[in-house]
This record gives structure tokens, sequence and C-alpha cells, in this order.
């Protein structure tokens, strides 16, 4: 195994100035920073975490979460949960990947080398062998992900469930021509939505039509006008978010169409902010985000600690009905 003094000989520093680097300390040009950091990276070197924290228990911790969106509003809740439990305890390091998973994954990579104690991962598209590899030397928390390893805690929320419920308020409720616009399948979050429901137009004997759209209010649009455009028999859409939703009911209202009366619509995370002021207000189903950030950050503190009592945190989310599903209601 590879110690700092490998790293100071090949970049010709110190071992206290290396240190510092990896710390995010000490006053260094860019220019070498980026070389020691390199360096660092090549040897696999990762500093001892448990010396570390033996030695700065005074000190607050240090926690990185990552999101692919903060505009999002799911990922900004999320993340005000993680802060609330936070508090003054711990500083957190806020990192964006931008649904980009080779910046994603590098965020992951590198986080170990920034002194974190823990990392929180608001996104279930990272590869598996990844994580795995980073819960050998930091906590990890991920969500909608299950983990049977020593230091990943996962936070799971029951898409398919959720999903299956939207699907089926929309069926009895008069729908025989559901649509799912549905987020793209390398999120197992996305296949698990798809997955409830296609079981709920299974079920009641109807054909389910799944079209990949995305997570943003744009490709909801674009997605639900080009679909109205091929004149495809819709009379429900079950959204994979409230941004999706909000971009098929502008699509659905250019084209002349009566929401709920015409189509019916649902999205998916609740974010009162977005359903309670658009017209008509938008049914969904509801997910704890919040609660769901501020269990997170608690279950990784307890990780840290090594003091933790469960593994898996599960999330039953419900169906909050708007007008925008209630077909044969005119919105007002």
């Amino acid at each position: 195994m590879f110690k700092l003094k490998d790293v100071a000989n090949l970049t010709n520093v110190s071992i206290s100035t290396v240190s510092k680097v990896l710390n995010g300390k000490g006053r260094v040009s860019e220019k070498k920073r980026r070389e020691i950091l390199k360096v660092a990276r090549q040897l696999g070197y990762t500093p001892n975490y448990h010396a570390r924290t033996m030695a700065r228990r005074s000190r607050i911790l240090t926690i990185g979460l990552i999101v692919p969106d903060i505009t999002n509003p799911f990922f900004a809740k999320l993340t005000k949960g993680v802060e609330k439990t936070c508090g003054e305890d711990a500083l957190i390091i806020l990192m964006d990947s931008f649904r980009n998973l080779e910046r994603e994954e590098k965020l992951i990579k590198n986080a170990r080398f920034f002194g974190i104690d823990g990392i929180i991962i608001g996104n279930s598209r990272v590869n598996d062998e990844l994580v795995l590899e980073v819960s050998k030397y930091i906590p990890v928390v991920v969500f909608d992900k299950d983990y049977e390893c020593e230091n990943v805690v996962s936070i799971v929320l029951d898409n398919y469930h959720g999903a299956y419920s939207a699907t089926k308020h929309l069926i009895e409720n008069g729908c025989t021509h559901v649509v799912h616009l549905g987020g793209t399948h390398e999120l197992f979050v996305s296949l698990q939505r798809a997955n409830g429901y296609e079981a709920a137009m299974r079920e009641s004997g109807f054909q389910p039509r799944i079209f990949a759209t995305g997570y943003d209010e744009n490709k909801g649009y674009e997605n639900m006008k080009k679909i109205l455009k091929q004149g495809e028999t819709v009379d429900g859409i079950f959204c994979m978010n409230d941004l999706v939703a909000m971009g098929a009911m502008k699509a659905v209202k250019e084209f002349g169409l009566n929401i709920p009366k015409d189509i019916a619509i649902v999205g998916f995370d609740d974010d009162e902010n977005l359903c309670e002021i658009i017209s008509p207000s938008l049914s969904s189903v509801h997910q704890p985000v919040e609660e769901m950030g501020q269990i997170s950050a608690k279950l990784l503190f307890e990780l840290i600690k090594k003091d933790l009592k469960i593994k898996r945190y599960v999330f039953s989310p419900h169906l909050v009905i708007r007008q925008s599903s209630l077909k044969g209601r005119e919105s007002q």
C-alpha cells in the first residue's frame, strides 16, 4: 500500500505539503496541487480515515452530498433535509453531477481524497462496483438501491407501489388509454416506476405504452407534443415526476385539450409549490423528501460512528389527488 512519502517523492515536495493538499489546506500553486492529486489518484493512495477521525473527534464532520440536478425540486428538498440533520455538527459539500454519469463517477471517486468523512449519493445510476470500492474507504449512503456490504446504507422508496397506485387511480377514474412518460432506464428508480405502471395496466386488461422521456419540464413537453402529433390515443398520463407532468400539461393545453376531461394526468414527487399553483392542480405521488434527507444524514452519522443499527430504510409513498386526474371534471 502506498504512503504519503511515495506521493511526496514522485512530486518533489515534502510529506507535510502532500498532507495539506489532500486535506484542502496549505498554500501551493494550482499546478502543483493538481499534480499531487493526480499522483495520489494514480497510486491509489487513500488516507487512514480511522486514524484521522480518532485524532479529530472534536472537529465537525465533513459530509459529501452528490445530486444529479439541484434545480429539480426533489433534490433541493433532499438537500434541505440533510442540512437540517447536520445543523452545526457537519459541513456539507454539495456536488451537482448535472446528470452526467462520467462527472458523477469522478465526483464519487475523488470524494475520499478531500477529507470527506462520509458521502450521500442522491441517485441510483452509479455503478455498483464503484459504490463498493469507495465504501472501503468512507461510509456511503445511497438512494433507491440495495447493497449487502458493511459500509453502505440504502434509503429506499417503494416506487413500484407509488407508480401502481397512480396508474390504478387513473384507470378507476375512467382512463382506458394511459401512457407512461418515464425516465431513462439506466436509473433503477425509473425502471421500478415503469414496472408499477405496467403491472396496473396489465391487471386491468390494458396494453402498457411507455415512452422514455427524461426528467425535466422541457422533455415532458417535447415528448408529449410528439405523441399527440403522431395521433396516439391518450386519455391518461402517468409521469416520471412533477416536472415532466408540467411539461406534458403544457403540450396538452396547446393542442386544445382539456385536463382532466380529455386527458387526466398524475405526476410523482408531490412538490406542493408546483402542484398547487398550476391549473388545474396536479395530482401526484407524495414522497417525504425532506424526511428522507434527514434520515439519510442521521444514518450516515451512525455509520461514521460505527453505531449503525439499520442498513436499509424504506419509505412508503401515497397518492395525493387533485384536479388534474379527476376525469370528467373540468378545471375551474
